[in-house]
């Protein structure tokens, strides 16, 4: 056996290694670029590719995935693609200094000076004092703008690093965005541009696992606390789209479909979850509590009286079952 066989041995056995790797840890995204950077060192650019491509349908944090993917298609001379990839990498995880830089230094090489100059402005701000030695580069680029006949684009605000940061950690744990929300009787609220932090976190993450139901249910409150009712209401009815067993979402929505004026569909709503959990006192007094507002006495009383079955000590539902009562008394007596 030649030295070159036995090195084209050793390399098959260090990609049944890597490949062994991602197949014991698909959710990680490590695995995955280990493999892909192995087969671009051998040559291998298209299954480099196919693997990272893999990597993005199952792994949960695929922020490194598609900047290794945006730099190996802009390599290429595919900028148009390469480009997208370094911009959803920048998306899920915006606090990166090297996922920015690499996509203001990418679009440079497409030709995009304005939007480069743009994300070199955000590259600089990242690295705080070891970004100087980008500042010669943004210069640069600034005066290519101005060549151009161009002038230097206002940039959009740029998320606070509170919000960056909160993005971030949603990212990586979704459960996070609840807790910033608070609950009833509790003191402050959280601010606006962390709970909007919060919110694209979460959007990133339903767009790439739409089959997570948690996610939308997540996103639907946060669109909530920022007083965007449709938002809140179109998440928590995908939530029930992919999960309709899911109770918590479906009482959500009661409340949103209440916010919005839109009775019929919290009615709707609030039976669906008196139907999935029969025993719940409080589902059939938010039921009775709809009816009596819609000016529905009898349909009420039925509802607060299961809620009394139910559980006895409910004084509002044995207050209406009372003052139902009284009403039909009344008008046997007036007749």
């Amino acid at each position: 056996m030649t030295g070159h066989d036995a090195k084209r041995q050793h390399d098959y056995r260090e990609e049944a290694r890597l490949r062994g790797r991602v197949r014991a840890e698909p959710h990680r995204p490590e695995p995955h670029a280990h493999l892909a950077a192995w087969l671009v060192r051998a040559g291998r650019s298209a299954q480099a590719r196919e693997a990272l491509h893999q990597g993005l349908a199952s792994a949960d944090r695929p922020a490194r995935l598609n900047h290794v993917l945006g730099l190996l298609l802009c390599g290429a001379g595919e900028y148009e693609a390469g480009l997208r990839h370094l911009k959803r990498a920048v998306r899920q995880a915006p606090g990166r200094f090297a996922f920015v830089r690499d996509l203001a230094l990418a679009r440079g090489a497409a030709g995009r000076i304005a939007s480069s100059v743009e994300a070199l402005h955000e590259a600089v701000r990242l690295a705080g004092e070891q970004g100087q030695g980008l500042a010669w580069l943004l210069r640069l680029g600034e005066r290519a703008q101005r060549e151009a006949g161009g002038r230097p684009e206002r940039r959009p605000p740029q998320p606070s690093r509170a919000s960056a940061a909160v993005e971030q950690i949603v990212a990586r744990d979704p459960e996070v965005a609840e807790a910033l929300i608070p609950r009833k009787g509790a003191p402050g609220s959280a601010r606006r541009d962390t709970l909007r932090g919060a919110r694209r976190a979460l959007a990133h993450l339903a767009a790439q696992r739409p089959s997570h139901a948690d996610l939308y249910f997540g996103l639907s409150l946060v669109a909530e606390e920022l007083g965007e009712v449709n938002r809140a209401i179109e998440a928590a009815e995908k939530a029930l789209a992919i999960n309709s067993g899911y109770v918590e979402a479906c009482l959500l929505a009661v409340r949103l479909y209440e916010k919005s004026g839109r009775a019929d569909r919290a009615e709707t709503r609030c039976r669906h979850a008196a139907d999935l959990r029969p025993d719940w006192p409080d589902v059939h007094v938010r039921l009775g509590r709809l009816l009596r507002d819609q000016g529905r006495p009898a349909e009420a009383a039925d509802a607060y009286r299961r809620a009394l079955e139910l559980g006895a000590e409910c004084e509002e539902a044995r207050s209406a079952v009372a003052a139902v009562a009284a009403a039909g008394a009344r008008q046997g007596g007036d007749g």
